[in-house]
């Protein structure tokens, strides 16, 4: 009899050491040794910047790049990646709301882009004339943001009831500016056809232009501040949120000073 109750006792701590070992991980459990992040082309060195910090806690990263501000989050959607680096919140709600994608912010942040209006003519809001041609972004949540600059500066009035403001929701404009849009990246290439582009300031300094003197800056920065994206079921994940925060390094903190002349600023340094 005492036998047969070691022999149980026996199979029931085997049992319990296999079902332990063999147990489904939490959803948030350390288990993504390969981590396929998605970046905009302009960000390759930011990524660069930011590797060896992450590859420090163990995951491998593999780096996808592409050229639009869009295919990023298709991929995301996807599954071929599993997060993607290079879009503000606003932004990213607006792609959920139109795609019907459940993509989160992983918190913290990264950093946020000094957005402004640039010139090739004019030193100040002032010095615009009536009729002056301004080039906007036509990514949505960007327009908003530069239209929204506008009338921060009393240049325009748009309608209070648009959320997400466009060109169509201009109720007064005394100057009677033009406006064009184009894609951010590539809207400094107009800028000696227009009077003013409103924009991320690193795109300027992407298309080989200084980003140190600009006619008028917005007072949102914050609000628009870049981080990782992921799907909706890995918003908890202990992977995302250690990237997350290891990207929070010097080596990132100077590609921001150096390479991009300041013109992203680090929410980690106050």
């Amino acid at each position: 009899m005492r036998k047969f109750c070691f022999a149980m006792l026996a199979v029931l701590l085997v049992g319990g050491l296999c079902g332990a070992a063999f147990a489904e991980p939490s959803p948030g459990a350390k288990i993504k040794p390969v981590v396929k992040i998605g970046v905009r082309a302009d960000m390759v060195n930011q990524m660069g910047s930011a590797r060896d910090a992450i590859e420090a806690l163990g995951y491998k990263v593999e780096a996808f790049i592409f050229d639009d501000s869009v295919q990023p989050d298709v991929a995301l959607a996807e599954g071929s990646i599993d997060m993607n680096w290079y879009q503000h919140e606003p932004y990213m709600r607006n792609f959920n709301r139109d795609k019907g994608t459940n993509f989160v912010m992983v918190q913290p942040k990264t950093f946020y882009p000094l957005f402004a209006m640039f010139s090739s003519k004019w030193d100040t809001v002032d010095q615009l004339p009536d009729g002056a041609t301004i080039g906007l972004c036509n990514d949505a949540t960007n327009q908003a943001r530069g239209l929204k600059m506008l009338q921060a500066q009393k240049l325009i009035t748009l309608d209070p009831e648009a959320d997400v403001p466009t060109v169509f929701d201009v109720r007064d404009n005394p100057h009677k500016f033009k406006f064009i849009t184009a894609e951010m990246s590539v809207l400094p290439q107009s800028i000696r056809d227009v009077d003013g582009i409103c924009l991320a300031a690193g795109h300027m300094v992407n298309a080989g232009m200084s980003a140190e003197k600009y006619v008028c800056q917005t007072d949102d920065n914050e609000e628009y501040a870049v981080g990782f994206a992921v799907r909706g079921e890995d918003a908890d994940a202990v992977w995302a949120k250690e990237i997350a925060k290891a990207v929070q390094c010097d080596a990132l903190a100077e590609y921001f000073k150096v390479e991009k002349q300041g013109t992203q600023i680090p929410l980690w340094i106050k």
